[in-house]
């Protein structure tokens, strides 16, 4: 799930008191190489184009390239070399699960967090050792923010129907066909959900245990982004009853549309920058007749009678709460906090 990175190049390859060594510290400080990691460096423009995802995934292997075998990225560096979303990512030491430790050790480079871990639950990414997608959602999900560890879950969820084939466009799309597809979504999606409980249920010690059992529990397989699942944690804070996600609407011609989240005869719509700054989302159109579309489309909707209004936010709404809570209101959603203090209602545990 990673994006080609740039080559490392290790002093320890030709010896660190070499005069490669020395050449190689000498560039660093001159500003032409960047220091990864102890002994590890490269070239500084390409670490300048690196996003923070991806300079944590390269740090992190440097740093496994003088670790034991044994030890397995985890936590947040498994979910960056995954390509899993995350709230933030993060700037500190890489994460890793030493089977040779009994208790945590945290240095300013590295977190080894104690063992032992199955070998079911390590899988290879890029050549290095991580903790499957399952076991990194449990771990995310304790030690994390309820926040990134919903972030992870859905995205587990999600990437478990997709291998399933559960998102094939069927030939034929009708209202048949749409019911059989979130079943199938839904099946697939709940047999991770309870592997993902019995990975909890096995888990030592009761630290975030009962959080992670409410992200569990709280996860969908139909957020298709992150910016979508946060927005839906943001709809339980707010009061909001469930929405039901990605319903497909059909009329006399057939797809009228999907929304992103329903609620009763409400359609809120997520919208990411992409589908309006991005080239290859707007399929070479100006934004202009992208909005054009979206308002046509809108109509259509509206006319084949499966819901009354549609309102529209985005990553900025949904941080500052308000805005989107104002559109809410004005697709007359009541609001009720109190009601949703702990969970919705069916999500309980």
């Amino acid at each position: 799930m990673t994006t080609a990175l740039p080559p490392l190049v290790f002093a320890a390859t030709y010896g660190s008191q070499s005069r490669h060594g020395t050449a190689l510290r000498r560039d660093a400080q001159r500003g032409l190489l960047h220091r990864v990691h102890p002994g590890a460096y490269v070239e500084a423009a390409d670490w300048a184009r690196l996003d923070r995802r991806e300079r944590h995934v390269l740090t992190t292997k440097a740093v496994m390239a003088g670790l034991s075998p044994r030890v397995v990225v985890s936590h947040a560096s498994a979910v960056a070399l995954h390509g899993l979303p995350s709230v933030d990512w993060p700037w500190g030491p890489v994460h890793v699960i030493d089977p040779g430790r009994d208790r945590t050790q945290a240095t300013a480079r590295v977190v080894r967090h104690p063992g032992p871990i199955d070998a079911r639950d390590t899988v290879e990414v890029d050549g290095i050792a991580v903790t499957s997608e399952a076991r990194t959602a449990v771990d995310r999900s304790r030690t994390g923010s309820f926040a990134d560890g919903v972030l992870c879950v859905d995205a587990v969820l999600r990437r478990a129907a997709a291998r399933a084939g559960c998102f094939a466009v069927p030939a034929r799309r009708d209202l048949r066909s749409s019911a059989g597809h979130r079943s199938r979504v839904d099946a697939a999606a709940d047999a991770t959900r309870r592997l993902l409980s019995e990975r909890l249920d096995g888990e030592p010690g009761t630290r975030g245990l009962s959080k992670a059992r409410q992200v569990t529990a709280f996860g969908t397989p139909w957020a298709e982004n992150g910016g979508e699942s946060l927005c839906r944690l943001a709809l339980l804070e707010l009061g909001a009853p469930e929405p039901v996600m990605q319903v497909e609407f059909f009329d006399g011609e057939g797809l009228a549309g999907r929304c992103d989240f329903v609620i009763g005869d409400a359609a809120l719509e997520f919208d990411g920058k992409a589908k309006y700054d991005d080239d290859a989302m707007r399929a070479g159109r100006v934004p202009s007749a992208v909005v054009k579309a979206e308002k046509a489309r809108e109509r259509r909707l509206v006319r084949s009678g499966g819901i009354k209004a549609i309102g529209r936010c985005d990553a900025e709404d949904v941080a500052l709460r308000l805005p989107l809570a104002r559109t809410l209101r004005d697709l007359d959603v009541e609001l009720r906090p109190r009601q949703n203090a702990r969970m919705w209602p069916h999500r309980q545990i």
